[in-house]
């Protein structure tokens, strides 16, 4: 069943040790006084230069641990973030990726360290995200394999199951109020203008009473196989948003060969 009202998961991808601190800061404050209890999307061993903003924060994994603590979910978000594969992808949405297209084998040796150096830092994984939204079937393969049940992915208005893992929808990069469904904002400090994380903290304050969490989600939804309803909805809405990306694209190519 959709639920109604909707309600709202709020992630955060590309956490690492070198992220944008100053973006971070405008809207932590805001979840730690809401109790928001966010994704935490972390890459475990980033090597991905476009995430190297700041210098290594030494306070970067305490801050994961107290959030997790105070019931935060955190999420594998791949393993190094280099997105060299060009595997085709479950969720068609980029040409590039990090693991789809990567043999099996593979993907469960990197799955399996970077579970391994989130551990290490005393957190507890419990969901995958997967870098520019690139995971295939062996990739689901290998997270079963390693114990992971649970990703944030897919363009559904709940939570249903494929392949052996349960798929929690992700469909908003900013937020957008909603009469229905289950919603989950996907929010890029390192990337996000200032204006957009101010955006986001009043949407946090005016919905503080409709954000979920993965713990609620997984204890009050009966995941299942989708439905014939909304697979057809799930069809159509990666096709707008194949298109609308289209779009941005074409416009962005000119503007790129008038600036040479």
């Amino acid at each position: 069943m959709i639920p109604e009202p909707a309600q709202y998961l709020l992630r955060f991808d590309d956490l690492c040790p070198t992220m944008r601190q100053s973006q971070w800061a405008r809207v932590l404050p805001v979840i730690e006084e809401l109790g928001i209890r966010p994704i935490l999307a972390v890459v475990p061993d980033n090597q991905d230069r476009d995430l190297q903003h700041e210098a290594a924060d030494p306070e970067f994994w305490a801050s994961m641990r107290r959030l997790e603590t105070a019931g935060a979910t955190t999420a594998l978000h791949g393993f190094q973030h280099l997105c060299n594969s060009v595997g085709k992808s479950l969720v068609p949405l980029h040409e590039r990726s990090e693991f789809a297209g990567v043999d099996e084998s593979t993907q469960r040796q990197w799955i399996r360290a970077g579970l391994s150096m989130l551990r290490e830092q005393g957190l507890n994984p419990k969901v995958w995200v997967a870098p520019r939204h690139g995971f295939d079937r062996a990739t689901l393969r290998a997270l079963r394999a390693e114990g992971i049940k649970v990703l944030s992915d897919g363009l559904t208005r709940i939570p249903f199951r494929r392949g052996g893992v349960t798929w929690i929808p992700q469909q908003l990069w900013e937020p957008a109020e909603k009469r229905l469904g289950l919603w989950t904002i996907c929010t890029h400090c390192n990337s996000a203008r200032t204006a957009e994380m101010e955006a986001l903290a009043a949407f946090m304050r005016r919905n503080a009473r409709s954000f979920t969490s993965i713990d609620r989600v997984m204890a009050e939804f009966e995941v299942r196989e989708l439905e014939a309803g909304e697979w057809m909805y799930e069809r159509f809405a990666t096709l707008r948003l194949q298109a609308s990306r289209m779009k941005k694209r074409l416009l962005r190519g000119p503007r790129r060969m008038r600036l040479g």
